[in-house]
């Protein structure tokens, strides 16, 4: 991860210095690496357009540029740079993911807080599939730090774990081990282990049948469950304490199989969750169409052990 902060002024909705500063890290990487694959993702449409628009004039002013980037577009579609807002980036992956925040000090050197799509019912999840979009790297280009960020008011997640998504990058960027803590401590305690009322989220009729099997055994279950950046399928809420969950639950597809990345990325990112306190169980979609009913009791076997595990534990402190 890497925090790159830049002098740039939030006029008409869109940040110029950013998108130039985007313009120069995207030549950079396709000179330097040039077998990576890059995506880029704004905040709003008009800083969207900002980019394209810086683009295309370093294509008719930089021969350097206009020769590599050309060169990129050669390549198969979900190979190529793209361009988009938190809006519409769903479902796209690169090696690379460059965010431009463009949130700056305005002409009066102001910062106004203006969230779009975060601040609605529901705009965690937009943030969650926006960081998540990157294979290996990420770079925030940014004109402000994350303090400027005024999130006291604001009634709905989405805005706050933006906030705390930033410290952890700056965090990470910068080698800070304490502050990354910090941070994790933060999104924990006020998001992961506070349990909410969630819209339900599906990405697959086999999610569907695996959340509704679980409630028919009584529990609560919440969907696309965020952490850190990471998104977990589901999430059974703890049976003794509703305040968190007892057990992350991942549901892989068929697809996933034949993915030598993904399963690579998501070793990492089990780990990541499981070294944060998280439990994991994963079901594989072939399982569950060949025998449900004994995945489903599997997972009710692993609750019931986890809550003896945590009985035994309290009668060895008291």
């Amino acid at each position: 991860m890497n925090w790159k902060k830049v002098n740039g002024r939030w006029i008409n909705q869109s940040n110029e210095v950013e998108a130039i500063e985007v313009i120069k890290v995207i030549k950079d990487i396709l000179i330097s690496q040039p077998g990576k694959t890059v995506g880029i993702i704004t905040f709003n449409s008009k800083q969207q357009t900002k980019i394209q628009d810086q683009i295309d004039k370093q294509i008719s002013e930089d021969e350097e540029f206009s020769s590599v980037y050309n060169q990129m577009l050669t390549r198969d579609l979900d190979e190529r740079v793209f361009i988009k807002n938190i809006e519409n980036v769903q479902g796209d992956e690169r090696d690379i993911i460059l965010f431009s925040i463009a949130y700056a000090k305005n002409e009066e050197g102001k910062v106004y807080n203006r969230f779009g799509m975060l601040n609605q019912k529901g705009g965690e999840n937009r943030l969650n599939g926006a960081v998540t979009r990157a294979k290996e790297a990420i770079t925030v280009v940014t004109s402000i730090e994350p303090e400027e960020l005024n999130v006291a008011n604001t009634s709905q997640m989405g805005p706050k774990l933006l906030k705390a998504y930033f410290k952890y990058v700056r965090a990470v960027s910068n080698s800070q081990v304490d502050q990354i803590k910090a941070v994790d401590q933060e999104v924990n305690e006020n998001v992961n282990t506070h349990v909410k009322e969630k819209e339900l989220h599906f990405d697959s009729p086999f999610e569907e049948q695996v959340y509704c099997q679980l409630r028919n055994l009584g529990y609560k279950v919440t969907t696309q469950v965020g952490m850190s950046g990471y998104r977990i399928d589901m999430a059974i809420v703890h049976p003794q304490d509703s305040s968190r969950y007892i057990l992350g639950i991942e549901c892989d597809g068929a697809m996933y199989h034949s993915s030598a990345n993904a399963k690579e990325r998501d070793v990492y990112r089990q780990r990541f969750l499981e070294s944060r306190g998280w439990t994991i169980e994963r079901i594989w979609s072939r399982n569950w169409w060949k025998n449900s009913s004994a995945e489903i009791e599997r997972i009710d076997q692993k609750v019931k052990e986890l809550l003896k595990d945590e009985l035994v534990r309290e009668k060895v402190v008291n």
